[in-house]
């Protein structure tokens, strides 16, 4: 293998790593549907909509507030003993909407409508 070829395929290789992990707020920013539920988590169906200004709108978790960091999101919330907040990762693959998965084993997550 020339030089070429593997400095190709390493450059390749990171550029995929940077899009699977790179998201602005722009691109997490909409409204997202569950596809199954969580023991603290949401409802099947239950919608989360992230607004510009780091607040979101939740049927499970209310009106609240919501912090970026890196691949992850965390959602702040008031609940009947006072402040909890709940931590999903974002995740994508190419071409496709991203999605923040609250529940690894059972694969379920919220997927972005708009």
């Amino acid at each position: 293998m020339n030089k070429k070829t593997l400095l190709s395929i390493i450059f390749l290789i990171g550029l995929i790593h940077v899009y699977d992990n790179f998201f602005t707020k722009s691109m997490i920013t909409g409204t997202y549907v569950s596809n199954g539920s969580g023991i603290d988590g949401p409802n099947k169906n239950d919608t989360l909509i992230l607004l510009e200004n780091n607040t979101y709108e939740s049927q499970s978790w209310g009106k609240g507030e919501y912090t970026l960091k890196e691949n992850t999101i965390n959602i702040h919330y008031d609940y009947e003993f006072g402040k909890a907040s709940y931590q999903m990762s974002i995740e994508r693959n190419f071409y496709i909407k991203p999605k923040l998965v609250f529940d690894f084993d059972q694969d379920y997550y919220f997927e972005k409508i708009k």
